[in-house]
């Protein structure tokens, strides 16, 4: 019995009902108290009141009926919230009553619930492992990867290889210099890429927030693990360290005539990835929105054609100025500024043409760290000392074996 609730001790069961009848029918509480001869402030009444016994709620642990606190004549329905039990200290919160979700914090709930949350996880863990299983997934042999394949592999592993661990690192884990491609939007694609091709797998034992309850490929989320599925020796699945070393010192003999078709594939690609990523990173500088990517990875290609891809940058980065001035001198949106850049960078490409501009460097014209896939295609494989930055795209095909001339 609380403080409060002796209060009312020299009254009879039937004569706190009809008090507290007369209390929630409007009676004037000062009144009250004078007339019942209650030593309580007026405010605190209500609370002297004894609880009353749930009909349809007992404790799960002491299976004694719960109580429910008096309702007061001011009480909105969100606070008439809790039962309780006499005996210990379990509370029932009523769903739906409160704004706000409640649990109890007795400790046979916490228990209970931490016990719920450990049977979940091993549930969860079970229909990954057998949904995610390595178990009938037959590795592919190396020698049977396409050129492409062994490139866009060998830029995972540089950057996300745990060769302690055996498996590719989650995104999340790698420093922000680390950089398969130079987007993030090419990164996904190399992973899904390598992914729908079976050479890398989903590991099951990446943790458990990588994957959605229904275990569908959200586990291309940035936290989940992988697991290359290739072969040395057709049977087994290499560790990472040889099969990196393997990779590396066959794109290392230089190009291969069969290659030839992926390698302009690749070069092309990459070079219109430079460019676009270049002009993202720079509207994003100087806080401008950047949604004509399609029309500038168009026109990066048509410029790629004529001119290497650091002039390409540069021919950006003069667009970009020219659109913070329009945006000062017209008053125009950023979003309407920025969707000049790429017709005003093809103008710029053919004026330079015509007119043969000398580019030179500028304190304008930086790029980002140069990406796995830029290091591995053109410092391993073509063996260019300019980083693929420097000349046309045509000056490095024309360079590939047996490529016509």
């Amino acid at each position: 019995m609380s403080d409060f609730e002796a209060k009312l001790q020299h009254l009879t069961a039937e004569q706190i009902e009809v008090l507290y009848s007369e209390y929630i029918s409007g009676e004037k509480i000062p009144l009250l108290i004078e007339r019942y001869g209650i030593d309580v402030a007026p405010s605190s009444l209500i609370k002297a009141f004894p609880p009353v016994p749930s009909a349809a709620l007992a404790c799960p642990y002491c299976k004694v009926s719960l109580f429910e606190r008096r309702k007061s004549r001011t009480t909105h329905r969100w606070n008439e919230s809790m039962a309780f039990c006499k005996t210990c200290t379990h509370r029932h919160y009523f769903p739906g009553r409160s704004r706000w979700r409640r649990d109890c914090t007795c400790q046979p709930c916490l228990r209970a619930r931490e016990q719920a949350k450990e049977a979940q996880a091993v549930d969860q863990r079970r229909r990954i492992k057998a949904h995610w299983s390595l178990a009938n997934r037959k590795p592919l042999a190396l020698h049977r990867l396409s050129f492409t394949h062994k490139l866009q592999l060998l830029a995972m592993l540089e950057v996300r290889m745990d060769a302690q661990h055996n498996y590719l690192a989650p995104a999340e884990q790698l420093h922000h210099d680390a950089r398969v491609s130079p987007s993030t939007a090419m990164d996904a694609a190399v992973l899904q890429a390598l992914h729908e091709a079976s050479i890398l797998l989903v590991d099951p034992d990446s943790p458990l927030d990588a994957f959605s309850d229904d275990l569908t490929p959200k586990a291309w989320r940035d936290k989940v693990r992988w697991v290359a599925n290739v072969s040395l020796d057709g049977q087994q699945r290499a560790a990472l360290a040889p099969l990196y070393r393997v990779l590396h010192k066959e794109l290392s003999g230089g190009p291969l005539p069969q290659w030839g078709v992926q390698i302009i594939a690749m070069i092309e690609a990459l070079s219109n990835e430079e460019v676009c990523a270049y002009i993202a990173a720079r509207c994003a500088e100087h806080g401008l929105p950047f949604e004509a990517r399609k029309k500038a990875a168009e026109v990066a290609t048509q410029l790629l054609q004529d001119h290497p891809v650091r002039h390409v940058c540069s021919l950006a980065n003069s667009a970009i100025r020219g659109a913070l001035s329009y945006i000062a001198r017209a008053h125009v949106t950023k979003l309407h500024a920025s969707n000049t850049i790429p017709a005003s960078m093809l103008a710029m490409g053919e004026r330079a043409l015509r007119q043969q501009w000398q580019f030179s460097p500028s304190g304008y014209d930086t790029h980002p760290p140069r990406s796995s896939l830029n290091q591995l295609l053109f410092d391993v494989l073509l063996q260019q000392d300019d980083h693929g930055l420097e000349r046309k795209i045509g000056d490095y095909i024309a360079q590939l074996p047996l490529h016509p001339s």
